[in-house]
Protein backbone atom coordinates (compact mmCIF):
# COMPACT_ATOMS: atom_id res chain seq x y z
CA UNK A 1 0.00 0.00 0.00
CA UNK A 2 0.94 3.43 -0.34
CA UNK A 3 1.47 6.32 1.90
CA UNK A 4 -1.48 6.82 4.30
CA UNK A 5 -4.28 9.17 2.88
CA UNK A 6 -6.17 11.99 4.71
CA UNK A 7 -8.72 9.76 5.70
CA UNK A 8 -6.11 7.60 8.05
CA UNK A 9 -3.94 10.66 8.96
CA UNK A 10 -7.43 12.32 10.31
CA UNK A 11 -8.04 8.99 12.05
CA UNK A 12 -4.84 8.96 13.50
CA UNK A 13 -4.91 12.75 14.44
CA UNK A 14 -8.03 11.86 16.33
CA UNK A 15 -7.06 9.21 18.77
CA UNK A 16 -3.89 11.74 19.39
CA UNK A 17 -6.14 14.25 20.28
CA UNK A 18 -8.34 12.24 22.74
CA UNK A 19 -5.56 11.50 24.45
CA UNK A 20 -3.95 14.66 25.02
CA UNK A 21 -7.61 16.10 25.96
CA UNK A 22 -8.16 13.14 28.43
CA UNK A 23 -5.06 11.90 29.30
CA UNK A 24 -5.49 8.09 28.87
CA UNK A 25 -4.83 5.43 25.96
CA UNK A 26 -7.57 4.40 23.67
CA UNK A 27 -7.38 0.50 23.01
CA UNK A 28 -8.39 -0.86 19.98
CA UNK A 29 -7.58 -4.37 17.23
CA UNK A 30 -6.18 -4.00 13.68
CA UNK A 31 -8.03 -4.76 11.46
CA UNK A 32 -8.38 -8.85 11.04
CA UNK A 33 -4.60 -9.21 11.36
CA UNK A 34 -2.14 -8.09 13.88
CA UNK A 35 -2.54 -6.93 17.80
CA UNK A 36 -0.84 -3.55 18.32
CA UNK A 37 1.54 -3.60 21.71
CA UNK A 38 1.99 -0.10 23.04
CA UNK A 39 4.38 1.14 25.89
CA UNK A 40 4.59 4.85 27.12
CA UNK A 41 8.28 6.48 27.29
CA UNK A 42 9.39 9.94 29.06
CA UNK A 43 10.40 11.33 25.14
CA UNK A 44 9.41 13.77 23.26
CA UNK A 45 7.99 12.56 19.66
CA UNK A 46 10.77 13.75 18.08
CA UNK A 47 13.11 12.24 20.33
CA UNK A 48 11.17 8.53 19.74
CA UNK A 49 10.88 8.95 16.13
CA UNK A 50 15.07 9.15 16.23
CA UNK A 51 15.44 6.87 18.25
CA UNK A 52 13.51 4.66 16.06
CA UNK A 53 15.35 5.29 13.12
CA UNK A 54 18.29 4.45 14.10
CA UNK A 55 17.16 0.94 15.44
CA UNK A 56 16.02 0.97 11.58
CA UNK A 57 12.19 0.19 13.10
CA UNK A 58 10.86 1.72 9.63
CA UNK A 59 13.01 -0.84 7.30
CA UNK A 60 11.62 -4.43 6.67
CA UNK A 61 13.37 -7.49 8.03
CA UNK A 62 13.68 -11.06 6.51
CA UNK A 63 13.15 -13.46 9.10
CA UNK A 64 14.83 -16.60 9.40
CA UNK A 65 11.86 -18.87 9.64
CA UNK A 66 8.20 -17.86 10.60
CA UNK A 67 8.53 -20.83 13.87
CA UNK A 68 8.25 -18.61 17.12
CA UNK A 69 7.34 -15.21 15.40
CA UNK A 70 3.53 -16.49 14.16
CA UNK A 71 0.87 -16.61 16.33
CA UNK A 72 -0.06 -20.24 14.79
CA UNK A 73 -1.64 -21.03 11.30
CA UNK A 74 -3.76 -24.07 9.42
CA UNK A 75 -0.93 -24.93 7.80
CA UNK A 76 2.46 -26.77 8.61
CA UNK A 77 5.10 -23.78 9.15
CA UNK A 78 8.05 -25.91 7.53
CA UNK A 79 6.21 -25.10 4.33
CA UNK A 80 6.95 -21.05 4.31
CA UNK A 81 9.85 -19.62 2.60
CA UNK A 82 11.30 -16.05 3.10
CA UNK A 83 9.60 -14.72 5.88
CA UNK A 84 9.66 -10.92 5.70
CA UNK A 85 8.42 -8.71 8.51
CA UNK A 86 7.43 -5.10 8.38
CA UNK A 87 6.35 -2.80 11.40
CA UNK A 88 3.17 -0.27 11.38
CA UNK A 89 4.19 2.18 14.25
CA UNK A 90 2.53 5.21 15.49
CA UNK A 91 3.54 7.58 17.66
CA UNK A 92 0.98 9.28 20.10
CA UNK A 93 1.84 12.03 21.85
CA UNK A 94 0.71 12.40 25.69
CA UNK A 95 1.33 15.14 28.06
CA UNK A 96 4.22 15.99 30.10
CA UNK A 97 6.12 15.46 27.09
CA UNK A 98 5.83 11.71 27.23
CA UNK A 99 4.95 9.30 23.91
CA UNK A 100 3.17 6.37 23.41
CA UNK A 101 4.48 4.11 20.84
CA UNK A 102 2.02 1.75 19.12
CA UNK A 103 3.35 -0.89 17.03
CA UNK A 104 2.42 -4.19 15.12
CA UNK A 105 4.29 -6.30 13.22
CA UNK A 106 3.20 -7.84 9.78
CA UNK A 107 4.89 -11.36 8.45
CA UNK A 108 4.38 -12.35 4.96
CA UNK A 109 5.92 -15.82 4.10
CA UNK A 110 5.49 -17.44 0.65
CA UNK A 111 3.54 -20.63 0.93
CA UNK A 112 4.67 -23.70 -1.02
CA UNK A 113 1.36 -26.33 -1.50
CA UNK A 114 1.72 -29.09 -3.22
CA UNK A 115 -0.89 -27.54 -5.94
CA UNK A 116 1.07 -25.09 -7.71
CA UNK A 117 -2.01 -22.84 -8.40
CA UNK A 118 -2.18 -22.52 -4.36
CA UNK A 119 0.78 -21.78 -3.85
CA UNK A 120 0.90 -18.04 -2.71
CA UNK A 121 2.52 -15.20 -0.48
CA UNK A 122 0.47 -15.13 2.42
CA UNK A 123 -0.06 -12.51 5.53
CA UNK A 124 0.37 -14.74 9.10
CA UNK A 125 -0.62 -13.29 12.51
CA UNK A 126 2.51 -12.22 14.58
CA UNK A 127 2.42 -14.04 18.48
CA UNK A 128 3.97 -10.54 19.90
CA UNK A 129 7.41 -11.49 20.26
CA UNK A 130 8.97 -8.89 17.66
CA UNK A 131 6.95 -6.30 18.83
CA UNK A 132 7.62 -6.45 22.44
CA UNK A 133 11.77 -7.29 21.60
CA UNK A 134 11.42 -3.63 19.43
CA UNK A 135 9.59 -2.05 22.63
CA UNK A 136 12.23 -3.32 24.55
CA UNK A 137 15.33 -2.29 22.96
CA UNK A 138 13.79 0.92 22.30
CA UNK A 139 13.66 1.18 26.36
CA UNK A 140 17.13 0.02 26.71
CA UNK A 141 18.54 2.55 24.26
CA UNK A 142 16.59 5.45 26.31
CA UNK A 143 18.30 3.97 29.58
CA UNK A 144 21.38 4.13 28.18
CA UNK A 145 21.08 7.77 27.02
CA UNK A 146 20.09 9.07 31.00
CA UNK A 147 22.67 10.73 33.11
CA UNK A 148 24.10 8.89 35.43
CA UNK A 149 22.51 11.22 38.54
CA UNK A 150 19.48 10.24 37.04
CA UNK A 151 17.87 6.59 37.28
CA UNK A 152 14.61 5.27 36.11
CA UNK A 153 13.42 4.60 39.71
CA UNK A 154 13.93 7.79 40.21
CA UNK A 155 10.84 8.86 37.17
CA UNK A 156 7.63 9.00 39.34
CA UNK A 157 4.34 9.68 38.37
CA UNK A 158 3.27 13.56 40.16
CA UNK A 159 1.11 13.00 43.21
CA UNK A 160 -1.98 14.96 43.75
CA UNK A 161 -1.65 18.35 44.54
CA UNK A 162 -2.65 19.15 48.26
CA UNK A 163 -5.48 21.03 49.27
CA UNK A 164 -4.64 24.14 50.98
CA UNK A 165 -7.77 25.78 52.55
CA UNK A 166 -6.66 27.77 54.91
CA UNK A 167 -9.28 30.65 56.27
CA UNK A 168 -8.67 33.49 58.45
CA UNK A 169 -11.96 34.62 60.86
CA UNK A 170 -14.16 37.67 59.27
CA UNK A 171 -14.01 40.03 61.86
CA UNK A 172 -10.67 42.04 62.37
CA UNK A 173 -11.29 42.77 66.18
CA UNK A 174 -8.94 41.34 68.59
CA UNK A 175 -10.56 39.85 72.10
CA UNK A 176 -8.71 40.31 75.23
CA UNK A 177 -6.33 38.31 75.90
CA UNK A 178 -6.18 35.94 72.66
CA UNK A 179 -3.01 36.21 70.82
CA UNK A 180 -1.99 38.71 67.96
CA UNK A 181 -1.58 37.78 64.27
CA UNK A 182 1.90 37.95 64.49
CA UNK A 183 1.49 34.98 66.62
CA UNK A 184 -0.61 33.09 64.02
CA UNK A 185 1.94 30.10 63.37
CA UNK A 186 4.61 30.47 60.99
CA UNK A 187 3.60 26.78 59.13
CA UNK A 188 0.05 28.77 58.18
CA UNK A 189 1.88 31.15 56.06
CA UNK A 190 4.64 28.98 54.82
CA UNK A 191 1.57 26.84 53.72
CA UNK A 192 -0.21 29.68 52.25
CA UNK A 193 2.87 30.32 50.45
CA UNK A 194 3.34 26.92 49.05
CA UNK A 195 -0.29 26.65 47.86
CA UNK A 196 0.21 29.69 45.74
CA UNK A 197 3.09 28.49 44.10
CA UNK A 198 1.34 24.91 43.12
CA UNK A 199 -1.46 26.79 42.24
CA UNK A 200 0.44 29.27 39.73
CA UNK A 201 1.97 26.37 38.28
CA UNK A 202 -1.10 23.85 38.13
CA UNK A 203 -2.27 26.85 36.21
CA UNK A 204 -0.01 27.23 33.58
CA UNK A 205 0.64 23.76 32.77
CA UNK A 206 -3.18 23.72 32.06
CA UNK A 207 -2.85 27.38 30.05
CA UNK A 208 -0.32 24.83 28.03
CA UNK A 209 -2.72 21.80 27.90
CA UNK A 210 -5.63 24.53 26.46
CA UNK A 211 -3.28 26.09 24.18
CA UNK A 212 -2.21 22.58 22.39
CA UNK A 213 -5.89 21.59 22.34
CA UNK A 214 -6.98 25.16 20.60
CA UNK A 215 -3.85 24.13 17.98
CA UNK A 216 -4.45 20.83 17.69
CA UNK A 217 -8.53 21.46 16.69
CA UNK A 218 -7.26 24.25 14.34
CA UNK A 219 -5.08 21.41 12.75
CA UNK A 220 -8.03 18.81 12.67
CA UNK A 221 -9.87 21.13 10.96
CA UNK A 222 -7.48 21.97 8.57
CA UNK A 223 -6.52 17.65 7.84
CA UNK A 224 -10.49 17.45 7.49
CA UNK A 225 -11.31 19.88 4.82
CA UNK A 226 -8.00 18.74 2.92
CA UNK A 227 -9.70 15.60 3.05
CA UNK A 228 -13.36 17.01 2.22
CA UNK A 229 -11.55 18.96 -1.10
CA UNK A 230 -8.68 16.04 -2.19
CA UNK A 231 -9.48 13.61 -4.92
CA UNK A 232 -9.27 10.35 -4.65
CA UNK A 233 -5.65 8.52 -5.93
CA UNK A 234 -6.24 7.29 -9.34
CA UNK A 235 -4.15 3.85 -8.60
CA UNK A 236 -6.54 2.95 -5.10
CA UNK A 237 -9.20 0.91 -5.09
CA UNK A 238 -11.44 0.97 -1.63
CA UNK A 239 -13.51 -1.88 -0.32
CA UNK A 240 -17.53 -0.75 -0.04
CA UNK A 241 -18.45 -3.25 3.00
CA UNK A 242 -17.04 -4.85 6.35
CA UNK A 243 -15.79 -8.34 5.78
CA UNK A 244 -14.93 -8.47 2.29
CA UNK A 245 -13.10 -11.19 1.70
CA UNK A 246 -9.50 -11.41 0.20
CA UNK A 247 -9.14 -14.41 -1.54
CA UNK A 248 -5.42 -15.43 -2.59
CA UNK A 249 -6.63 -16.57 -6.31
CA UNK A 250 -9.49 -15.05 -8.51
CA UNK A 251 -11.99 -17.95 -7.71
CA UNK A 252 -14.82 -18.43 -5.51
CA UNK A 253 -13.85 -21.13 -3.64
CA UNK A 254 -10.11 -19.84 -3.23
CA UNK A 255 -8.57 -19.80 0.48
CA UNK A 256 -9.65 -16.27 2.48
CA UNK A 257 -6.13 -14.52 3.01
CA UNK A 258 -8.62 -11.96 5.46
CA UNK A 259 -11.25 -9.84 6.17
CA UNK A 260 -11.06 -6.27 4.73
CA UNK A 261 -12.73 -3.77 7.03
CA UNK A 262 -15.12 -0.89 5.08
CA UNK A 263 -12.59 1.64 3.78
CA UNK A 264 -9.49 -0.26 3.45
CA UNK A 265 -7.36 0.66 0.42
CA UNK A 266 -5.54 -1.22 -1.68
CA UNK A 267 -3.20 -0.38 -4.87
CA UNK A 268 -4.62 -1.35 -8.09
CA UNK A 269 -2.99 -3.89 -10.47
CA UNK A 270 -5.13 -5.50 -13.04
CA UNK A 271 -8.85 -6.70 -13.45
CA UNK A 272 -9.33 -10.34 -14.90
CA UNK A 273 -13.59 -10.69 -15.60
CA UNK A 274 -15.33 -9.95 -11.79
CA UNK A 275 -11.62 -10.52 -9.97
CA UNK A 276 -9.43 -7.12 -9.30
CA UNK A 277 -6.35 -8.00 -8.54
CA UNK A 278 -4.97 -5.90 -5.85
CA UNK A 279 -1.35 -5.30 -3.73
CA UNK A 280 -2.10 -5.69 -0.46
CA UNK A 281 0.91 -5.16 1.99
CA UNK A 282 5.09 -5.53 0.02
CA UNK A 283 5.26 -7.93 -2.71
CA UNK A 284 1.98 -9.74 -1.39
CA UNK A 285 -1.14 -9.70 -3.78
CA UNK A 286 -4.72 -11.02 -3.27
CA UNK A 287 -7.83 -11.19 -5.30
CA UNK A 288 -11.41 -8.85 -4.65
CA UNK A 289 -14.73 -9.60 -6.67
CA UNK A 290 -15.23 -5.91 -8.52
CA UNK A 291 -18.67 -5.57 -7.39
CA UNK A 292 -17.11 -5.30 -3.46
CA UNK A 293 -14.69 -2.45 -4.83
CA UNK A 294 -14.58 1.28 -5.50
CA UNK A 295 -12.38 1.72 -7.98
CA UNK A 296 -10.21 4.56 -9.83
CA UNK A 297 -11.90 6.76 -12.02
CA UNK A 298 -9.88 5.93 -15.16
CA UNK A 299 -11.47 2.06 -15.34
CA UNK A 300 -14.16 2.32 -17.50
CA UNK A 301 -16.73 0.23 -16.65
CA UNK A 302 -16.36 -1.61 -20.53
CA UNK A 303 -12.50 -0.79 -20.69
CA UNK A 304 -11.47 -3.48 -17.89
CA UNK A 305 -8.14 -4.82 -18.38
CA UNK A 306 -7.83 -8.98 -19.08
CA UNK A 307 -4.90 -10.87 -19.93
CA UNK A 308 -5.58 -11.09 -23.41
CA UNK A 309 -6.19 -7.04 -23.51
CA UNK A 310 -3.67 -6.03 -21.36
CA UNK A 311 -1.37 -3.07 -22.25
CA UNK A 312 2.50 -3.63 -23.89
CA UNK A 313 3.41 -2.76 -20.20
CA UNK A 314 2.42 -6.35 -19.09
CA UNK A 315 3.21 -8.52 -22.14
CA UNK A 316 6.11 -10.58 -22.49
CA UNK A 317 7.63 -12.54 -20.32
CA UNK A 318 7.97 -10.58 -17.09
CA UNK A 319 6.24 -7.17 -16.45
CA UNK A 320 6.89 -4.91 -13.75
CA UNK A 321 3.81 -4.95 -11.20
CA UNK A 322 5.12 -2.05 -9.17
CA UNK A 323 7.95 0.77 -8.92
CA UNK A 324 8.52 2.58 -5.76
CA UNK A 325 11.75 4.23 -4.20
CA UNK A 326 12.21 3.09 -0.57
CA UNK A 327 14.52 2.23 2.04
CA UNK A 328 16.56 -0.94 0.74
CA UNK A 329 15.05 -4.26 2.77
CA UNK A 330 17.55 -5.90 3.79
CA UNK A 331 21.18 -6.24 5.98
CA UNK A 332 23.47 -6.14 3.06
CA UNK A 333 26.03 -3.68 4.52
CA UNK A 334 26.34 -1.97 1.06
CA UNK A 335 22.70 -0.55 1.31
CA UNK A 336 21.25 -1.27 4.63
CA UNK A 337 19.63 1.69 5.49
CA UNK A 338 19.79 3.58 1.98
CA UNK A 339 17.12 4.92 -0.22
CA UNK A 340 16.83 2.44 -3.37
CA UNK A 341 14.54 1.55 -6.75
CA UNK A 342 12.64 -1.03 -6.41
CA UNK A 343 11.34 -2.79 -9.04
CA UNK A 344 8.67 -6.05 -8.16
CA UNK A 345 8.21 -8.25 -10.94
CA UNK A 346 6.12 -11.36 -11.43
CA UNK A 347 6.42 -13.80 -14.35
CA UNK A 348 3.78 -13.25 -17.44
CA UNK A 349 4.58 -16.77 -19.34
CA UNK A 350 4.27 -20.56 -17.56
CA UNK A 351 6.75 -21.76 -19.09
CA UNK A 352 9.55 -22.33 -16.91
CA UNK A 353 12.41 -21.80 -19.94
CA UNK A 354 11.20 -18.52 -20.50
CA UNK A 355 11.46 -17.57 -16.85
CA UNK A 356 14.47 -19.04 -15.52
CA UNK A 357 17.24 -18.04 -13.59
CA UNK A 358 19.15 -16.87 -17.11
CA UNK A 359 15.77 -14.80 -17.87
CA UNK A 360 15.54 -13.12 -14.50
CA UNK A 361 18.75 -12.24 -14.75
CA UNK A 362 18.30 -10.68 -18.07
CA UNK A 363 15.41 -8.75 -17.23
CA UNK A 364 17.25 -7.60 -13.94
CA UNK A 365 19.97 -5.92 -15.60
CA UNK A 366 17.43 -4.20 -18.41
CA UNK A 367 15.79 -2.76 -15.12
CA UNK A 368 19.31 -1.73 -14.20
CA UNK A 369 20.26 -0.02 -17.42
CA UNK A 370 16.84 1.73 -17.09
CA UNK A 371 18.11 3.27 -13.45
CA UNK A 372 21.52 4.03 -14.65
CA UNK A 373 19.63 6.47 -17.46
CA UNK A 374 16.90 7.51 -15.23
CA UNK A 375 19.61 8.84 -12.83
CA UNK A 376 21.72 10.31 -15.20
CA UNK A 377 18.77 12.34 -16.68
CA UNK A 378 16.76 13.18 -13.71
CA UNK A 379 19.43 13.09 -11.18
CA UNK A 380 16.82 10.56 -8.92
CA UNK A 381 18.30 10.21 -5.64
CA UNK A 382 19.06 6.86 -4.80
CA UNK A 383 22.02 4.70 -3.73
CA UNK A 384 20.98 1.98 -5.64
CA UNK A 385 18.18 -0.45 -7.25
CA UNK A 386 16.56 -3.45 -6.53
CA UNK A 387 14.49 -6.27 -8.37
CA UNK A 388 11.74 -8.76 -6.41
CA UNK A 389 10.40 -11.25 -8.79
CA UNK A 390 7.22 -12.28 -6.79
CA UNK A 391 6.87 -15.90 -8.02
CA UNK A 392 7.62 -19.45 -6.38
CA UNK A 393 11.28 -19.81 -7.65
CA UNK A 394 11.32 -16.10 -7.46
CA UNK A 395 14.50 -14.00 -5.80
CA UNK A 396 15.83 -10.77 -5.17
CA UNK A 397 18.97 -9.16 -6.76
CA UNK A 398 20.61 -5.67 -5.71
CA UNK A 399 23.17 -3.54 -6.71
CA UNK A 400 24.73 0.19 -5.72
CA UNK A 401 24.27 3.09 -8.34
CA UNK A 402 28.08 3.07 -8.90
CA UNK A 403 28.00 -0.66 -10.03
CA UNK A 404 25.29 -0.04 -12.44
CA UNK A 405 26.39 2.68 -13.90
CA UNK A 406 29.72 1.00 -14.67
CA UNK A 407 27.67 -2.11 -15.65
CA UNK A 408 25.73 0.39 -18.07
CA UNK A 409 29.11 1.95 -19.42
CA UNK A 410 30.35 -1.04 -20.27
CA UNK A 411 33.03 -0.39 -17.64
CA UNK A 412 31.90 -3.53 -15.81
CA UNK A 413 31.09 -6.79 -17.52
CA UNK A 414 28.22 -8.97 -16.59
CA UNK A 415 29.74 -11.43 -15.17
CA UNK A 416 31.88 -9.12 -13.00
CA UNK A 417 28.88 -7.22 -11.99
CA UNK A 418 26.76 -9.80 -10.89
CA UNK A 419 29.51 -10.68 -8.04
CA UNK A 420 29.05 -7.48 -6.88
CA UNK A 421 25.54 -7.51 -6.82
CA UNK A 422 23.32 -8.88 -3.46
CA UNK A 423 21.37 -12.24 -4.58
CA UNK A 424 18.66 -13.99 -2.41
CA UNK A 425 19.50 -16.97 -3.20
CA UNK A 426 22.35 -16.76 -4.90
CA UNK A 427 21.75 -19.45 -7.51
CA UNK A 428 18.38 -18.02 -8.07
CA UNK A 429 20.45 -15.58 -10.97
CA UNK A 430 23.30 -17.85 -11.92
CA UNK A 431 23.42 -17.11 -15.83
CA UNK A 432 23.94 -19.82 -18.39
CA UNK A 433 26.76 -19.69 -20.46
CA UNK A 434 25.85 -17.84 -23.73
CA UNK A 435 26.94 -19.10 -27.26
Amino acid sequence: MKNPPISVRVHRFRVSFALLAGCFILSFSAAGQTNPYARVYLKSKEDVDKALKELQAYAGQRLPTVDGFVAGSDRALDHYERPFCQFSIELLPGPLDATTVRVAAKITAWHSDPDPLMSSYQVLPSNGRLEMDLLDRLAEKFERELPASVLPAEVQIPKPTADYSVHLPRTTALVRGSPSLAAVPSAISSSAIASNDELATLRAEREAKEKRIEDLNVELRNLQEVQKNQAQPRNLAIVKNAGTPVLAQPAEKSRVLFAAAEGDEFEFLNISGEWVHVSISGASRGYIRRSSLTLPEFIAPDRAMTSQTASKEFRGVFRVEREEISMFPGDWEPLRGKPVKIYTVQPSSQDYKETNAQAKYDFALSLFRKVSAESARDAISVEGAVVIFDSADGGIIGSTIRSVRQMAAGSLSESDFRMTCFLDPPDAFQPTSKH
